[in-house]
């Protein structure tokens, strides 16, 4: 029996998981994630998040786990030329370019210090709540079925939402968009790459970034719609390939160290998108669950660590009988995607070479 059960072991399920511990709750997480995993897709943290990671106590230990400053951002967005957004002037200083296996496994260790069970690899398999307002969870690991109780639930099961959409609410989508993802390496023989930048390229259907990661190895990835030709394309063993020939900085990157590439393409989505309702009696969503942005905000961890920790404030208040506060929460993450969304049309509108094709028409 459990008083709070966290489905979802990322960045969001597990600070929740971690600030309920702290706060003396009995605390079970519940985390797909099987360990060896090559690489994660989401490595961009901005400077905001050191105040997140000091409230989580994890500054410390995030410190030293050797993920890479990140210094600010390069832009090709409006015009050819490229100009260059640092953060010298933000008072957290700089912003990192993760590791996120590692990152994830970092707040999931710390977690587990302060006290959550946790459960991985396993799955949540089917749920249901008893007359007196108990879950009852029957969960898979790759040992045997487990069975549980919690009088919370959280899901922090990332945009599949896959407890809320199972309790009725429903995902609105604000775009088709999608990610491809790719790994490079440089030939043994390169100068070393000391870029600290993370570098965004609009093209005509869509807009790309590179960021060099821990390991000496570069993330690329293409952003489109899911229903345009590009989207077909990059999908094809030599798509990627053929349209990242086609930038123009993010090539010149690649080629300046000799990268190559070392991983297959990988898809996903990548849109906008909000969980309705994202509460409910005794359950709540939090990262990317309830509110999943547009990469190009780099907003998707600071915001999953700052909902994580907001909604473990919230049940441990409910838990203390304080009726009302889980519904607060989703009020303060309404405001958040209502700031999101100005920002996203602001930039969005910045880029108008390719004002007549569907991708930048879409975001007009």
């Amino acid at each position: 029996m459990y008083e709070v059960a966290v489905i979802g072991g990322g960045p969001a399920g597990a600070a929740a998981a971690l600030m309920l511990a702290r706060a003396g709750r009995h605390v079970l997480l519940v985390d797909q994630t099987r360990s060896g995993l090559d690489f994660k897709v989401g490595e961009g943290l901005p400077p905001a998040a050191r105040p997140l990671l000091r409230d989580l106590g994890a500054l410390e230990p995030f410190l030293y786990a050797d993920h890479l400053p990140s210094h600010g951002n390069e832009r090709s967005w409006g015009n050819y030329a490229t100009t260059i957004h640092d953060f010298i002037r933000d008072p957290n200083g700089h912003g990192w370019h993760l590791d996120r296996a590692r990152f994830d496994s970092m707040l999931r260790r710390l977690a587990q210090d302060a006290g959550v069970v946790i459960r991985a690899p396993a799955c949540l398999r089917n749920f249901a709540r008893d007359p007196d307002g108990t879950w009852r969870l029957r969960l898979d690991s790759t040992e045997h079925g487990i069975e549980a109780q919690a009088l919370w639930l959280i899901d922090a099961t990332g945009r599949a939402a896959y407890v809320a959409r199972q309790l009725g609410a429903k995902t609105i989508h604000g775009d088709r968009q999608v990610a491809f993802t790719a790994l490079y390496a440089p030939s043994p023989e390169a100068d070393e790459d000391l870029d600290s930048l993370t570098l965004v390229e609009a093209a005509p259907d869509g807009w790309w970034y590179t960021a060099r990661l821990p390991e000496r190895r570069r993330v690329v990835a293409f952003l489109t719609d899911a229903d345009l030709e590009a989207a077909r394309i990059a999908k094809q063993p030599t798509g990627f390939t053929n349209l990242l020939a086609q930038t123009l900085h993010v090539r010149s990157k690649l080629a300046a160290t000799a990268y190559r590439r070392v991983s297959a393409t990988r898809g996903g989505p990548a849109a906008s998108s909000h969980l309705v309702p994202c509460h409910g009696r005794g359950w709540v969503a939090i990262g990317d669950a309830a509110l999943a942005f547009d990469p190009l905000s780099s907003q998707g961890i600071l915001t999953a660590l700052y909902s994580g920790l907001r909604a473990a404030a919230a049940i441990d208040a409910e838990l203390n009988g304080a009726p009302g506060s889980v519904a607060r929460l989703t009020e303060e993450l309404e405001n958040v995607r209502a700031a999101y969304r100005r920002n996203r049309k602001a930039i969005y509108a910045e880029e108008q070479r390719w004002a007549e094709r569907d991708f930048w028409r879409r975001r007009a």
